[in-house]
């Protein structure tokens, strides 16, 4: 026999289900966006971020840092478009002519936004030399198109008394809805990991400009020669008796540390002529870090 308890614990399944769905579509977002800033960063030094064993809370980390400007600008927006939306309305109804007026508010709207959308398609499917110049405001066109759609539909479904229409059924609107959200979905997840990218190159080429000065300074111990030259990396020998490491390496800086090796440049490293070093921990290397003087 089901109890009150049971029956209040059933009702709260729908709930649980839509935030752990919500919980792992913006877990997945955040991950897709801090690879794509790693991959872009890391690239610039030659090293594929694929390779250096990153985990989920890595890459949700490094999205941090790359989505606070997106999120910035769509709170903005949202803001902007909650705060004008009943302008139209305002102008239809004082015009003399709310009705023809407010039709083409709707018509221009749902135009305009299709017409945005099938030029993103045409661009993603047929590149032209007309639709080449778009190629970076691609999301945000998909974005405008679909808010525009979005925007027409609400006003159907809010003042279909000024349109002299019937009210679109509940499930015609749902739809619609989720359509739209879709599409601006994948315009905000592909311009925000553009963004994410273009950030990781900036500020690699940052980094590379001001010599590294936040990057730990490294100095490598080892029982071998290890091969590391060029780039301002030095050298020296150590020959104290009784001791275990037999050579030094200095003017070293830290890229990125791995659960077993450390990625290092040297203090002159310039893209596409210096190496990356990368040094496996084991019991003949000694590995000690100080703050970039």
């Amino acid at each position: 026999m089901t109890t009150a308890n049971d029956a209040r614990a059933f009702a709260l399944l729908p709930l649980l289900g839509a935030i752990a769905s919500q919980v792992a579509f913006v877990t997945g977002v955040l991950y897709y966006f801090g690879w794509a800033y790693s991959r872009a960063f890391f690239g610039h030094f030659g090293v594929s971020a694929g390779t250096l064993g990153f985990t989920t809370q890595d890459y949700v980390l490094f999205s941090v840092g790359a989505m606070f400007l997106p999120l910035l600008s769509t709170l903005f927006w949202i803001l902007a478009m909650l705060a004008v939306r009943k302008l139209p309305v305002w102008h239809a109804l004082k015009s003399g002519r709310p009705r023809t007026t407010l039709r083409w508010y709707v018509r221009l709207s749902a135009a305009a936004g299709t017409l945005l959308i099938a030029a993103v398609a045409v661009l993603a499917f047929k590149p032209t030399r007309f639709a080449a110049p778009l190629a970076e405001e691609a999301p945000f066109l998909l974005i405008a198109g679909s808010a525009m759609i979005g925007y027409a539909t609400w006003l159907l479904w809010r003042y279909p008394t000024v349109l002299g229409i019937r009210r679109p059924s509940r499930t015609v609107m749902q739809v619609r809805t989720i359509a739209l959200v879709a599409v601006a979905m994948i315009g905000y997840v592909w311009a925000a990991a553009a963004f994410a990218e273009r950030k990781g190159t900036d500020d690699a080429l940052h980094q590379e400009s001001v010599h590294f000065v936040d990057r730990p300074a490294i100095v490598v111990f080892s029982v071998d020669r290890l091969g590391i030259e060029g780039g301002g990396a030095q050298l020296g020998e150590i020959t104290a008796p009784n001791e275990k490491y037999r050579y030094v390496y200095s003017g070293l800086w830290l890229l990125v540390r791995t659960s077993d090796r450390y990625y290092l440049l040297p203090q002159q490293w310039k893209a596409k002529q210096d190496r990356v070093f990368v040094i496996k921990d084991s019991d003949s290397i000694r590995i000690d870090i100080a703050r970039n003087p």
